[in-house]
């Protein structure tokens, strides 16, 4: 018996081995298996009478560790061999493990840990070796002498003394958890079968849909294309984007970043190319390879567009079956058909909150045609419980839905209410101090604000975001149709010869005319004030654009912005300069102004532009109403400090 040591804290490798995640540790053991080339893996758990844990094995026919390797395995902490391997010696999988922790994750199971593994040995014999851990020496393992048998290959991790969160191996979800995580391996893998507590991995048996999409991206290289794969469930497992080699093996896991109302699913991108870039995965929003996460997204964001069609149209088919859908036949007038719309869009969206018994739903469905069809104005206490709309109030908008669609109607009441959301998400983002201390400008506050231009005008559109003076430059002559024949441009600098990046510029055209208006936006996270380092920063991009002939255009104008939470006082005095507009700090040749402007004067810009609609829907959102239209349409990038409340 020999004593291998690994050099590091307890501490830290309690925290390595992550203690209140059990079915992650199992998780990890069934990988260092099919890593091993095991094609049977049983994971048992026993119980006492009071429901307790007293012991958790997980076996597999594997090709178990040589008692020559033992040392090196458990020694080392990092630069695990298969980081360099990336596939199986024999059967060629794509390998799992990479950080060389996973022995580490066994404590979550049991404070005293043994592995008994069966291996060839270099002479090819047979031979079998224990090894040994307790949860009081995490760094120490004990590796016995080999045990000469004849026996066949494989591994079998043992612990006892149960661990504080093993219990939650016995929850209902547990073997469907395992079933997502291994859901793409055993499908590409049939030969393979895990069991877990006597009954078998399949999740063909708890899946509830499945669907595969090709990813069209062009950085695929010499790679096949990426496929993701969606597996929805009957019940919530925690949704994740897994990124997959093409075999299935999950190598890491990434936030699915979408809005599926209803659905529990995970989705599977699987590509080749995620094998050379492993060590990169959890970075892999910030490399090359995030365009492949947002296609993979785009493509999800589609899948249950389509299957939430479905549902409706299913919904419908199964009222008109039942006879209660209150339309016979097929629309043969326009109206109707808007009519009819109108209805299958408020019936399928309230079908949860439906009556149970079929004369109650039918009695609904028919109220609800009654007052789709001859008092339009009716709907108002169905909008009402949506977006708080009081009937007495809205004279104005009656008068909108006698001259327009009532579809159209309610989008345009969505827009407006989701845009008054936005505004007090923003307060919170930019003024509440303990939030806005922490909002970091790059990374979240500029990539929620690319998707809600309109706060900077109502008519212009988003043309960069977050790229460099050259590329303000195609975009430009873009948008003049002026592009170079040959796509060749002399580059564009900054006087001290630096490379500027634009947060944002949008563009307009000026109506009846072939002009064009241009507005260049620099944020700053709220506590940044702006100061003359700032107005320099803009100037200077400002600057760049009016000595670059190839920007000169008489029909542009330009406007820079500078935008931050406060301003010192003289930037203040310059942005209330005579015979200048109110925050313009500047005023140049070539229809370039520059600007300091303060969120409260934008958010002010536009709760006017909205007052009109506010004031007769009465929608004036709580805190809570802004925190959740932050976490449904930007719950990717919101900040830490938000995601928590």
């Amino acid at each position: 018996m020999r004593t291998v040591h690994i050099e590091a804290k307890p501490d830290h490798l309690l925290r390595l081995a992550r203690l209140r995640d059990p079915v992650g540790a199992v998780a990890e053991m069934i990988w260092n298996a099919l890593d091993a080339e095991a094609y049977n893996i049983t994971v048992s758990v026993e119980v006492n009478g009071l429901g307790g844990v007293e012991y958790v094995s997980v076996s597999d026919d594997g090709h178990g560790m040589p008692n020559a390797s033992c040392e090196n395995y458990f020694r080392g902490l990092g630069g695990s061999w298969k980081t360099k391997a990336k596939v199986s010696p024999e059967l060629k999988r794509g390998l799992h493990g990479r950080t060389g922790q996973g022995r580490l994750r066994a404590f979550a199971l049991g404070e005293q840990v043994r592995w008994v593994t069966v291996a060839r040995a270099t002479d090819g014999r047979i031979e079998q070796t224990t090894i040994t851990g307790a949860i009081d020496q995490p760094a120490d393992f004990s590796v016995s002498e080999p045990e000469y048998l004849d026996a066949q290959t494989g591994t079998r991790v043992e612990a006892s003394v149960p661990a504080d969160f093993v219990t939650r191996l016995v929850q209902d979800n547990t073997a469907q958890q395992l079933a997502s995580t291994f859901a793409p391996f055993l499908a590409a893998n049939p030969d393979v079968t895990i069991m877990c507590q006597g009954e078998r991995l399949d999740p063909s048996t708890v899946w509830a849909d499945t669907a595969e999409y090709p990813v069209d991206w062009s950085g695929a290289d010499d790679h096949a294309e990426p496929l993701l794969r969606v597996i929805e469930w009957p019940k919530d497992v925690g949704r994740v984007l897994a990124l997959c080699d093409a075999s299935g093996v999950v190598l890491d896991e990434v936030p699915p970043g979408i809005q599926a109302p209803g659905y529990h699913f995970t989705a599977y991108l699987l590509w080749d190319g995620f094998v050379e870039r492993r060590g990169d995965l959890p970075l892999a929003e910030m490399d090359e390879s995030g365009d492949l996460l947002e296609a993979a997204r785009e493509a999800l964001r589609a899948h249950f567009r389509k299957r939430d069609q479905e549902r409706r149209a299913r919904l419908i088919q199964e009222w008109k079956r039942d006879e209660v859908y209150p339309y016979p036949g097929e629309p043969v007038e326009p109206a109707e058909a808007v009519e009819r719309q109108m209805f299958d869009e408020v019936a399928t969206t309230i079908a949860r909150r439906l009556p149970g018994s079929q004369q109650s739903r039918k009695t609904t469905f028919r109220l609800l045609r009654e007052i789709i069809s001859h008092d339009p104005s009716g709907l108002y206490p169905v909008l009402d419980e949506l977006f708080r709309l009081p009937q007495s109030e809205q004279d104005e908008l009656k008068r909108l839905l006698q001259r327009t669609s009532l579809s159209d109607v309610i989008k345009a009441t969505g827009q407006v209410t989701a845009r008054l959301d936005f505004l007090a998400a923003l307060k919170v983002l930019v003024f509440e101090p303990e939030i806005s201390r922490t909002v970091k400008e790059r990374r979240e506050l500029h990539k929620i604000l690319e998707h809600e231009t309109w706060v900077f005008g109502d008519a212009y559109a988003l043309m960069v975001s977050d790229q460099s003076l050259d590329a303000v430059l195609r975009r430009h002559l873009r948008a003049l149709g002026r592009e170079s024949e040959d796509g060749q441009l002399d580059p564009v600098r900054r006087e001290d010869g630096r490379q500027g990046i634009v947060d944002l510029m949008l563009g307009r055209e000026h109506r009846g005319s072939s002009g064009r208006e241009h507005l260049v936006v620099e944020l700053k996270a709220p506590k940044v004030k702006i100061g003359q380092t700032e107005v320099g920063q803009i100037k200077s991009y400002a600057q760049a654009v009016i000595s670059d002939p190839q920007f000169r255009d008489a029909r542009v104008s330009w406007d820079f912005w500078i935008v931050s939470t406060e301003m010192d006082d003289v930037v203040r005095r310059d942005a209330r300069t005579p015979n200048l507009p109110p925050g313009c700090i500047a005023e140049w040749e070539g229809g370039v102004r520059i600007w300091a402007r303060t969120w409260s004067e934008i958010i002010d810009d536009c709760e006017e532009r909205l007052h009109f609609y506010r004031d007769r829907l009465n929608h004036d959102p709580a805190t809570a109403h802004a925190l959740d239209y932050l976490h449904r349409l930007h719950g990717a990038v919101i900040p830490e400090t938000v995601a928590q409340r």
